[in-house]
């Protein structure tokens, strides 16, 4: 596939990422009750689903450096730091049903969040760039791509990153309405 294929692709998963977290975010709120989880159909599955999601982040990333010769600027390689393991930290705590991951995975979302937030912020209003970004790479404020008119790497990074978060907490409300099981 073309690189003009491949942007819209990635565009349209991020898009897809920002209505699957909308909707985890409004069964979580809606269907609140003691007794059962409002995520229960999705038991067992959210660990293995945020470490695909993690997955495809990073060979989405690899490509565009990889295959398309992007270079990374500062921001993109921090995020990187913190999407890479959460791919192997998820597939292995959901093989090993290891319901303690959900903690580094959910520190490294977090921490990933921010650093995507404050970069999509860099590239929305370059004024915020001091230039330290520039001085080692490319500039953190110039996006590489703009699909859609406002979809770029660290906007297709935070997407990622929510829906890692929205699918970990679906695990933890699992794994407090039943403790016979571990999601």
């Amino acid at each position: 596939m073309n690189f003009q294929t491949m942007r819209t692709f990635f565009a349209l998963l991020a898009i897809l990422a920002n209505i699957a977290t909308i909707g985890l975010v409004v069964v979580g709120i809606s269907g609140r009750s003691k007794d059962t989880s409002p995520f229960e159909f999705l038991r067992g599955a959210t660990m293995w689903l945020a470490g695909i999601v993690a997955l495809t982040a990073t060979l989405g990333s690899l490509y565009l450096s990889d295959i398309v010769h992007l270079i990374p600027c500062k921001f993109c390689w921090y995020q990187r730091v913190a999407m890479y393991p959460i791919a192997l930290i998820a597939l292995l705590g959901a093989w090993k049903k290891d319901g303690g991951a959900r903690l580094y995975i959910t520190a490294l979302a977090v921490i990933g969040s921010g650093i995507a937030l404050w970069h999509r912020a860099l590239q929305q209003w370059p004024s915020l760039d001091s230039g330290a970004c520039a001085a080692v790479g490319p500039p953190c404020s110039a996006p590489y791509i703009k699909e859609f008119g406002f979809i770029t790497i660290p906007y297709m990074a935070l997407s990622a990153f929510l829906l890692i978060l929205a699918l970990t907490w679906a695990g933890y409300v699992n794994s407090k309405t039943t403790t016979t099981r571990t999601d």
